[in-house]
């Protein structure tokens, strides 16, 4: 099967994957949903097909877009998609991993169009047939940023054969182009309020995340009865290290915290600098028994750790809302400051 392009054939890529099963597309950043939704109704309409999507590679921590040395020719990082089916206007999210359109990635920025993908071999062994049997044509337009990272493919389905139109060629392309540059956009937002979010010394979440963050698990506490757990940390004669070293050299120290505190935690707990040399964690799901078994394992952590000059301890107070305890943030707060203000008068 030859996979046609507006100006040259060439032959055909891998396997054409789809998910079976989609979700509503959820996000934190409404602005990115609404691109993904925008721009994949407006490549429906354009190419006059049922179905569209973005394909687009997945990052941690809203980082999309994946680079490299050389051209474009990325494969097996990780993706998500987003459809828009018939009937739809909000675009569908795929939370299945799937290497999809690797046909286009070579050639980025070119129209990737397979009229019939019943007469296209690598088509039969591949999930979309059982996915969506039904389906026949499939085009994609691969899209990078200008630093050259490989951000995804915008695609269109149909369930006949077919050929888009010079027209509809031009405007798909037109489209990647204007998602490429959305996301760009978008990013460098998330960059920025990241950098809000975030202590500059230390790397942790700032007061105003840990604000942020702790009233959202006290909300998501309340409403699915799930325990919520606080830790906070203060350092221990932090005065007398900065007397004796300086305080640039407390500074590495609270530096080095910063970066040994996430270590034994999940990627669902949050740790932030509450302020001067007071850390807290934020420990979702966490039933007393387990926020202790933390606390342990961050006294451990610290303790075989390696330090600039002197290592640094801690005093760290733990206070639990239950399923079903009745209590505010404000309370578990309050409970966990003098929990650790106990702990540090035994020390």
């Amino acid at each position: 099967m030859i996979v046609h392009a507006p100006e040259t054939l060439v032959e055909s890529g891998p396997d054409l994957i789809i998910p079976r099963s989609s979700t509503s597309f959820q996000d934190s950043d409404e602005a990115l949903g609404r691109l993904f939704s925008d721009i994949t109704l407006m490549a429906r309409r354009m190419g006059d097909v049922p179905i569209s999507m973005v394909s687009l590679l997945r990052t941690t921590m809203g980082n999309v877009g994946r680079s490299g040395p050389g051209p474009i020719r990325e494969r097996g990082f990780p993706r998500s998609q987003w459809w828009m089916l018939p009937g739809q206007t909000q675009a569908m999210r795929s939370d299945l991993d799937f290497s999809l359109c690797e046909a286009s990635l070579d050639r980025a920025g070119a129209l990737t169009e397979i009229e019939d993908l019943q007469l296209h071999a690598p088509y039969a062994a591949s999930m979309i047939r059982e996915a969506m049997p039904d389906v026949r044509f499939y085009a994609s337009v691969a899209f990078g940023n200008a630093g050259g990272q490989y951000l995804g493919t915008l695609c269109l389905f149909d369930h006949k054969p077919r050929q888009l139109n010079q027209a509809q060629r031009e405007m798909h392309a037109l489209l990647a182009r204007q998602l490429a540059s959305q996301l760009d956009s978008w990013q460098e937002l998330v960059r920025l309020q990241r950098l809000a979010l975030t202590d500059c010394l230390t790397g942790v979440g700032n007061r105003r995340a840990f604000d942020q963050h702790l009233k959202h698990e006290w909300s998501r506490h309340l409403r699915h009865s799930a325990p919520l757990s606080l830790l906070m940390i203060d350092v221990n004669r932090f005065k007398q290290y900065n007397d004796a070293h300086g305080h640039q050299a407390g500074d590495a120290a609270l530096a080095r915290l910063g970066e040994l505190l996430p270590m034994p935690l999940r990627s669902s707990d949050f740790v932030a600098r509450y302020g001067g040399d007071e850390f807290a964690v934020i420990l979702p799901d966490t039933p007393v028994e387990g926020a202790q078994v933390v606390s342990e394992r961050i006294q451990g952590a610290l303790a075989r750790a390696s330090w600039p000059l002197q290592a640094l301890r801690v005093s760290i107070g733990v206070a639990t809302l239950p399923a079903d305890g009745i209590g505010d943030f404000h309370t578990l707060m309050a409970r966990a400051d003098e929990a650790m203000y106990a702990a540090k008068r035994r020390t």
